[in-house]
């Protein structure tokens, strides 16, 4: 497939630029990977890299290596070491290295497709702002790479800033530049808050300016420096509209809201229900009782009946006893029939 990319003089013929749909060499790592996984990758990578591509000016891409693993504990320790917890995957800026991980994926349930374009977008961002890619602050990687990819990680969410932000307790972005945060909640809102501010910047200001800025961003120019420059709008002026936006125009607080209000309700329902069971119980034990004493009567309505029925068959027993004795008394006083003379 054909993309066109324009020219920088006014009138110059644009040029065609053919999509490098196998710059990555997709390989299996460790760990046990079917080899039906590797192509599937392969596949993904060679489709993602030509739409990518074009979000980044079209710019040539250098090759790259993706690895398959099997499973986080069949990698070597020192390339998982500063993995969070659930990751699929990662990238190496700078080595030219994508590392995924299948069996995190499966378990997880992380769709495959939105892993790799999340990948791809630190490996393609890194080779764009190239020599300058330790310039780009982390936020900006990981809010970007959410945004492409239609997704985003951790099951990061702006609902989950909505609090944060209203009490001032988010950090700073600058703490944000180098690393991210390593408690699994406080590495998940650092990317929820990546994600939001970066959608924002997008939607305010348009992709293509911020990969302008990402592109000024070197020894001289920091990137905080070239995003005041582009927007004309101070740091303090750009994370106030954002958090303005969380809170106003995001729709989260109402999402929030919502999710609360009902929390709320289970916990003015719960008491009813709590007693709705005991009266329950109390009804099935009550009910349970009437069994067992109803079993307990006609047990003893059995016992007296088989009683009664023992002593009328002794009483019958003796008197029948006491018949043939006395039939047998008289006889013997009777004495034996005399004979014919």
């Amino acid at each position: 497939m054909l993309f066109l990319v324009l020219g920088a003089g006014c009138g110059q013929a644009p040029v065609a630029v053919l999509p490098q749909l196998h710059v990555a060499e997709v390989v299996k790592g460790t760990g046990e990977v079917a080899p039906e996984v590797v192509e599937r990758i392969r596949n993904i990578v060679a489709t993602e890299v030509a739409s990518l591509q074009k979000v980044f000016d079209g710019k040539e891409i250098q090759r790259f290596f993706v690895h398959v693993h099997g499973s986080r504990d069949a990698m070597p320790e020192q390339l998982v070491a500063g993995l969070h917890q659930d990751s699929p995957g990662f990238a190496i800026l700078g080595r030219r290295q994508i590392h995924l991980i299948w069996g995190e994926m499966i378990r997880t349930g992380a769709q495959p497709e939105g892993v790799v374009r999340h990948e791809l977008v630190h490996e393609l961002l890194d080779q764009y702002v190239h020599p300058n890619g330790g310039r780009i602050p982390r936020w900006f990687h990981e809010g970007l790479a959410q945004l492409l990819a239609g997704d985003t990680y951790l099951g990061a969410r702006e609902d989950d800033l909505v609090w944060r932000v209203g009490a001032g307790s988010l950090p700073p972005f600058r703490q944000l530049s180098e690393r991210f945060p390593k408690s699994r909640s406080a590495v998940r809102t650092a990317y929820a808050q990546s994600y939001s501010y970066v959608a924002w910047l997008s939607r305010e200001y348009g992709l293509p300016l911020l990969l302008r800025v990402a592109r000024y961003a070197d020894r001289t120019t920091s990137f905080g420096r070239a995003l005041v420059g582009q927007t004309g709008r101070d740091s303090l002026e750009l994370e106030s509209g954002w958090r303005n936006y969380v809170i106003n125009g995001s729709g989260a607080p109402w999402r929030v809201l919502l999710t609360s209000s009902f929390s709320l309700l289970m916990i003015f329902v719960l008491p009813v229900l709590v007693l709705a069971l005991i009266r329950r119980l109390n009804s099935e034990e009550r009910a349970a009782r009437r069994i067992a004493e109803r079993t307990r009567m006609d047990a003893l309505a059995r016992e007296r009946a088989a009683k009664v029925r023992a002593e009328s068959e002794a009483e019958s027993a003796a008197w029948l006893a006491e018949a043939e004795a006395r039939a047998a008394d008289e006889e013997e006083r009777d004495g034996p029939p005399r004979g014919e003379p």
